[in-house]
This record gives structure tokens, sequence and C-alpha cells, in this order.
């Protein structure tokens, strides 16, 4: 039904105060433990993940790039998109005050505070002997904490880690990305084992070697593994050409 009522631009956008950011969940392996980054920006405050608003000059990829990279110092990293958190009451700027202690919640003046903050989540995978975390540009520390004892984070970040685990399992049954947790050369087993140890469950030597075999995509080496008491495996390493060939060819990477 139409209606004559004049619109209000002013009042609009007023009502619209809005920032984007992004937060990467960055995951990694050791110890036989699935791994995630968190950080903090001041030891008053609980911990964070990663995260920073997408600049004016900047999508939503480049911001989470850009993220990683603070982060950890590494680039090319894998990274996939996997919800927009936009709760109205996710984010407030007086929650850090609030904890920082301070005796009222004062914005600072020469920065226009926005109502709502969205996040875009992320999850990444990285190979933490690569890693060496810096906090990136707003923390001041970072720490790597078992994806089982993690702490009560700031906002709805415990939220996003679970959603982000969630969406890993889901897509390691679509794509074959568990190798982005290992060095450049790796066995069957050792790859094996990051799939196990992201689903929580055992799987069938037999079975896995098979199926990530036929996929074509895995390059057995003439090396074999070295410092091991039993029969030394050959190494393996991703093949990202015949990946991309098979992908055209519409190849089924289901696991």
């Amino acid at each position: 039904m139409a209606t004559n009522q004049k619109f209000n631009f002013r009042n609009y956008v007023k009502n619209t105060s809005l920032t984007v950011g992004v937060n990467p969940v960055i995951f990694s392996v050791s110890e036989d433990k699935l791994k995630v980054l968190i950080a903090t920006f001041d030891p008053r405050i609980k911990k964070s993940l990663p995260g920073g608003a997408i600049l004016k000059n900047e999508n939503a990829d480049d911001a989470a790039n850009r993220v990683l990279k603070e982060s950890t110092g590494l680039g090319d990293i894998f990274l996939k998109q996997f919800r927009v958190f936009s709760e109205p009451d996710r984010f407030s700027y007086s929650t850090v005050y609030n904890e920082l202690r301070e005796e009222t919640y004062k914005p600072p003046e020469d920065i226009d505070i926005p109502d709502r903050v969205f996040t875009i989540g992320y999850f990444a995978l990285v190979n933490l002997d690569t890693v060496q975390p810096t906090g990136g540009i707003i923390n001041v520390m970072s720490e790597w904490v078992d994806i089982d004892a993690i702490p009560e984070l700031m906002f709805d970040h415990n939220l996003i880690v679970e959603e982000a685990l969630n969406a890993l399992r889901k897509e390691l049954f679509f794509e074959p990305i568990g190798y982005n947790l290992l060095p450049e050369k790796f066995t069957m087993p050792e790859l094996q084992r990051i799939y196990e140890i992201i689903l929580d469950k055992p799987l069938t030597r037999s079975n896995f070697q098979r199926k990530m075999l036929n996929w074509g995509i895995y390059e057995r080496l003439e090396e074999r593994k070295e410092g091991v008491s039993h029969k030394r495996p050959f190494l393996y390493r991703f093949n990202k050409n015949k990946y991309e060939e098979a992908v055209k060819k519409g190849a089924n990477f289901c696991f």
C-alpha cells in the first residue's frame, strides 16, 4: 500500500549506524590437539579472537587476509568464510570499558562509535611450525589454546569458534583441506591423524589411504619418513595443479 509519508534520510542514517568486521578462527594442530589462536589487547579483560574492521578500500576477503597476516606473519593461508554474526546485542564498546573498570563509559570524542557491529566469520588452517603469533595491530599478545580448553571469550566469540569448528568438519567432507595443517611433505598416516583430530573419531587406515590416493592429487615422493622405528612410510605432497585439473573435470572429493 502506497504512503505519502516523506522519507527522512537523516533519521534513516541515524538508525543504521553500523561497522562490519572480520573474525578469523585460526586452527592448527600440535601435540595431537586441535588448537585455536586467541588474543587480547589488555590483560584486564577477557581474551578474544583476532579481528578487525573492514577498511573502506577492502572487501571482506581482503580484510580477513590482512588480519591473518598481521596475526600470524603468514600470507597465502587457506581461508573460508562461513557465517555472518549480526545479533543486535552481540557487540558493545561499553562492555570493553566496563571490563576495564572505567568509572563511566566515555567513548573517545574523536571516534564515531557505531551502534552495531556485524562480523564475518572465517576459518583458517595453518601449520603451527610456520606461525609467529604477533597479536596483530590491535592486540598485544596471542596464544594457542586447545579446542576443548578455550576460556570464556569476549562478546560472542565462543559461538564463532563453535560454528567455525562445525564448518571445518563439514568442509572436510567435500574438499581435501587437511594437508594445510601439515608441512609440505607428509605421510599418509600423518594426514589421516589430521582428519581424526578434526573429526574427533578414529578412521580405518586402509579405507582412508585408498580414498586419498584415488583422488590423484597427492604426489608420492621417492623420499621416506626419517627417524621412525618401524617401516619408514613414503612422503607425499599436495599437487595443486592436479587438484585444479580435477576440479575442472568435475571431480568428486567427498570423503
